[in-house]
């Protein structure tokens, strides 16, 4: 098993690519084997009762969630085998960037993220990603005046992959309807001309 392992810590030391890494670990049967070791004792971790290389087979390795989660377990692996490494940090670096550029009254999942507002060039500064990345959410989630001021999460409506236009936000205080004071938010589709609601109460 030691080319098993020798491909385990090149890709936690950045030194196979993701798709690399995913294309081993599902055509050599001995990752199976290797990452299925009962004796691990994994049941404090996230792995729970599942295996590593279960944990794996659910990820999409190649996005930059499940990079990042692939490499953690591998770590995880690696540390309970006693096999030292040197973590390759862009995994994490790419991660940490995405969250540092969303605004804070969206929360997009990653998914629409690396579809539609990732750069494709990601070995620019961190100073232009961030400007390129901020310029298309303000791209895609417009609004009339002001963006949402979320009372709970963010929860920006978002219908066949398209923010819907941001209208404004009322208060809701002293309503015999509601219990508790909140605010009513507006999107409108701009295509159909329909408007649709989020409601959020302290």
């Amino acid at each position: 098993m030691e080319s098993e392992i020798k491909i385990l810590k090149d890709f936690v030391e950045g030194n196979i690519s993701a798709e690399d890494f995913e294309k081993c670990l599902f055509e050599n049967p001995n990752f199976a084997e290797l990452l299925s070791d009962e004796t691990l004792n994994l049941r404090q971790t996230y792995i729970g009762n599942s295996t590593i290389f279960l944990y794996l087979a659910e990820l999409k390795i190649q996005s930059i969630s499940g990079r990042l989660n692939a490499q953690g377990a591998v770590q995880l692996f690696l540390t309970k085998k006693e096999i030292g490494f040197n973590k390759f940090t862009k995994y994490s670096d790419d991660y940490g960037l995405i969250l540092d550029s969303q605004p804070k009254y969206i929360d997009a999942n990653l998914a629409f993220i690396e579809k539609y507002i990732l750069p494709n060039d990601l070995t620019k500064s961190k100073t232009e990603l961030k400007k390129e990345i901020k310029e298309k959410y303000l791209h895609l989630f417009k609004y009339q005046t002001k963006p949402p001021k979320w009372i709970q999460s963010p929860n920006w409506i978002i219908k066949n992959d398209k923010p819907l236009f941001f209208l404004g936000q009322f208060e809701i205080k002293n309503c015999d309807i509601f219990h508790d004071d909140g605010a009513v938010y507006l999107f409108v589709n701009d295509e159909t001309g329909d408007i649709e609601t989020v409601k959020q109460f302290y």
